[in-house]
């Protein structure tokens, strides 16, 4: 084989690789996720779900997983995501928080006055179960 042949085909077997997409290896698999929100038993319209992964949650090397986010609809239901739309989240236990979502163009911040702006619960999240009820 040329030495030129030789050039390329280890050209390839190291851009290859590299091409493969950006930060594959540091994914985790997500199952689908979808629900509805709830702040002392009314919708919460016009809102952001919050899944954060909690520390060791089967994650390697003591890295979190990645922030799991869904604006919810008139009647409180969202859908998560984490890489890509409505991927879901990460399997393991979360800490789960809602917040409002403000006008456009508004200044002020919507959350003030929200009675469930300071509130969490523990969600695990488990393959299989794709719809969770989550009321503050």
């Amino acid at each position: 084989m040329s030495s030129r042949r030789v050039f390329v085909v280890s050209l390839f077997g190291w851009v290859l690789p590299s091409l493969s997409g950006c930060g594959g290896a540091d994914r985790y698999d997500t199952t689908l996720v979808s629900g509805v929100v709830t702040c002392q038993g009314k919708p919460v319209a016009n809102g952001t779900v919050n899944f954060t992964p909690m520390p060791n949650q089967g994650q390697a090397e003591g890295r979190r997983g990645r922030v799991a986010l869904g604006m919810t609809a008139k009647d409180g239901r969202f859908k998560l995501t984490t890489y890509e739309n409505d991927d879901g989240a990460i399997v393991g236990k979360h800490t789960v928080t809602v917040g409002l979502n403000g006008a456009e163009g508004e200044n002020t911040d919507p959350s003030k006055g929200f009675a469930c702006s300071k509130c969490s619960k523990e969600i695990t999240v488990e393959r299989g179960i794709k719809e969770y009820k989550i009321d503050f």
